[in-house]
């Protein structure tokens, strides 16, 4: 495999990982249509930094943490269960919000605290067991069918590989945040009805891998 293989297996992976919808991908969402996109994009780039963290961890600890969650299923329920609550939570909406002339929430009540968009979306990004599931199975793929992806390889196409991953997040991320600034300048309420779409959309994957938990 030469260099560039490696950076473009690091992006194509990324790419394909960053576009389920998930909760980065919900906070880049929400805070174009809220903010700017200028302000998702604080999120982008430390989600995809932590995603990296993620990528590490499945690389060194591939084999372990995927026997770790077979063996604990109720690791699996416990993330169906948040997806299901995160989902209803989207579907029903704030009450306490201030809104504009074009019925956007511009003020939320009784706000306790602030945390930054840097640091929301290094958290987001990093507490986020889907993606190091997928990040562990990719990474057993690659070593088993395409290229050789531990940490005794030449510290070069490691990098390379990294930074594809990281562009690739960046990118797709990105692309939610465009998307969701033209539907802001194009319709009108629109938070509320794409908080409601993400929250049905959730509901539905929570229900989907419950059965599936169920009937495996």
């Amino acid at each position: 495999m030469t260099f560039i293989s490696y950076f473009l297996i690091g992006l194509a992976a990324a790419l394909i990982g960053a576009l389920p919808l998930g909760t980065t991908n919900v906070a880049v969402i929400n805070t174009t249509i809220k903010e700017n996109l200028q302000n998702a994009m604080k999120i982008v780039f430390t989600a995809a930094l932590a995603e990296l963290l993620l990528i590490l961890i499945a690389i060194n600890f591939n084999t372990q943490i995927e026997l770790f969650i077979y063996m604990n299923i109720w690791i699996q329920y416990t993330i169906v269960i948040i997806l299901l609550i995160v989902g209803i939570i989207f579907v029903k909406g704030r009450k306490e919000c201030v809104k504009d002339v074009n019925e956007e929430c511009i003020y939320i009540k009784k706000r306790r605290f602030h945390i930054s968009k840097q640091l929301l979306g290094f958290v987001l990004g990093l507490v986020n067991p889907s993606v190091l599931v997928f990040w562990i199975l990719v990474i057993t793929f690659l070593n088993k069918h395409m290229v050789h992806l531990t940490m005794d390889i030449e510290y070069t196409l490691l990098v390379l590989f990294f930074a594809g991953a990281f562009l690739g997040k960046v990118i797709t991320l990105y692309g939610y945040g465009r998307f969701s600034y033209m539907l802001r300048v194009r319709v009108k309420n629109i938070t509320t009805t794409i908080n409601r779409v993400i929250g049905v959309l959730l509901i539905c994957i929570s229900i989907f891998q419950v059965t599936k938990l169920a009937y495996s």
